[in-house]
């Protein structure tokens, strides 16, 4: 099973975020550990950029350089799918996208943002979801 990993797991991971800090975490040594085959899209890693900015943390170059090295897939977008994003806005633009590229990924997505219709929880994370 492919899982698409959004931006607030490594974010939440990083500032170990009181509620999902140590879940977001365990994914991610999942990933490390090969444990659950992860996507993502190359518009997460701005992402993660752009909330650690806006939170303030100063070693956000050493986020994405510990990142990068993952055993995670990065998915680019097609001209198409910015298309497709277009047709539903009852997601953010970048969520939409990112719903896209899971779907054609045949991928769960794992996120704690209450906007996707389906996904998975970072907390309630099994390695069965």
């Amino acid at each position: 099973m492919n899982y698409f990993v959004d931006s607030n797991v490594f974010v939440y991971a990083k500032i170990n975020d009181k509620k999902y800090g140590k879940c977001c975490q365990d994914i991610i040594k999942k990933i490390y550990e090969k444990k659950i085959e992860a996507i993502i899209d190359n518009i997460i890693l701005l992402e993660v950029v752009n909330a650690l900015r806006k939170l303030g943390v100063k070693d956000i170059e050493d986020e994405i350089l510990a990142i990068l090295p993952l055993p995670i897939r990065i998915v680019d977008f097609k001209q198409e799918d910015i298309v497709e994003v277009t047709k539903d806005l009852s997601l953010s633009p970048y969520d939409s996208l990112h719903y896209i590229v899971s779907k054609k990924c045949n991928a769960k997505i794992i996120s704690a943002d209450k906007g996707f219709k389906v996904r998975i929880d970072p907390c309630n994370f099994t390695l069965d979801s």
